[in-house]
C-alpha cells in the first residue's frame, strides 16, 4: 500500500497527475496499513489510530511526500473495493469538468479488482477512460513476498489469503463481486487453468479461504 502512495506522488511530481482522489473508509485491511505506517521509518509520525485510510494516505501525501492538500480529494465511507469505486466515481461526477481519464494506482493483488469497479462504475460515463498501474511486481520467494528492493511486502501466509480472496471476488458467484453476486463488477471469464490452481491453492489453505480473512 505505501509503494501505491509513493508512486502516487511521484506522478503528481512528474506532472503525470494533476489531482489526487484517495478513497478508503475502514475496513478489513485497515489494520494492515495502520501497522505499516507505524512501523515505518519515516512515515510513523502520521496518526493512524480510529482514522480512515483515506485520511492517514493523505497525511503522508501532504507531509511527506510535498503533494499539495489543494490537489488531493478524500472519500472516508468506502469499506471495500466495489465502494472505492461506486462513491469515487460519485465525487467525480459532481465536479464541473469530469476528467477525461483515470489513472488507478492500488496495491498490485487487487489491482485486477479494482480496475474492474471502476470500468463498471463508470459504464455510463464514455467520455472517461480508465488506467492502471501496479506499483511493483511482487517476488515470490520461498519465505516471503518482496518488492523490487528486497523489502518484505508481505508474509506467504498473508499474500496466499490475498490471492484466494481475489480469486474469490472475481469469479462470478454469488459470494463474488460478479453479476451473480455483490454486482461490483461485469462478468469475467477465467481460464480454467487458473481455476483448477485456484482450487488447488484453496484445498491447501482453507484457513484462509474463510470471509474476511483476505480483507
Amino acid at each position: 500500500m505505501l509503494h501505491a502512495v509513493e508512486v502516487t506522488a511521484r506522478f503528481v511530481h512528474d506532472g503525470i497527475v494533476r489531482n489526487v482522489l484517495v478513497t478508503g473508509g475502514v475496513g478489513h485491511s485497515t489494520r494492515y496499513l495502520r501497522d505499516a505506517v507505524r512501523q515505518h521509518t519515516r512515515y510513523r509520525d502520521v496518526q493512524t489510530q480510529g482514522r480512515s485510510e483515506a485520511a492517514i494516505v493523505a497525511d503522508i501525501l501532504r507531509t511527506h511526500l510535498e503533494v499539495p492538500a489543494t490537489a488531493i480529494t478524500i472519500e472516508e465511507a468506502a469499506t471495500n473495493c466495489g465502494e472505492n469505486a461506486k462513491f469515487a466515481v460519485e465525487i467525480l461526477r459532481r465536479q464541473r469538468r469530469p476528467p477525461r481519464s483515470i489513472l488507478l494506482v492500488q496495491d498490485p493483488t487487487m489491482q485486477r479488482r479494482t480496475h474492474a469497479c471502476f470500468r463498471r462504475s463508470l459504464r455510463d460515463d464514455t467520455g472517461t477512460g480508465v488506467l492502471s498501474y501496479a506499483p511493483f511486481v511482487p517476488r515470490v520467494t520461498d519465505d516471503d513476498i518482496t518488492d523490487p528492493d528486497g523489502n518484505v511486502a508481505w508474509s506467504l501466509e498473508r499474500f496466499t489469503a490475498l490471492v484466494l480472496g481475489e480469486m474469490r471476488r472475481l469469479h462470478d458467484t454469488e459470494d463474488g463481486y460478479g453479476p451473480r453476486g455483490a454486482d461490483f463488477i461485469d462478468h469475467i471469464d477465467i481460464p480454467a487453468d487458473v481455476m483448477e490452481a485456484y482450487r488447488r491453492l484453496a484445498h491447501d489453505h482453507p484457513d484462509s479461504t474463510r470471509p474476511g480473512w483476505d480483507g
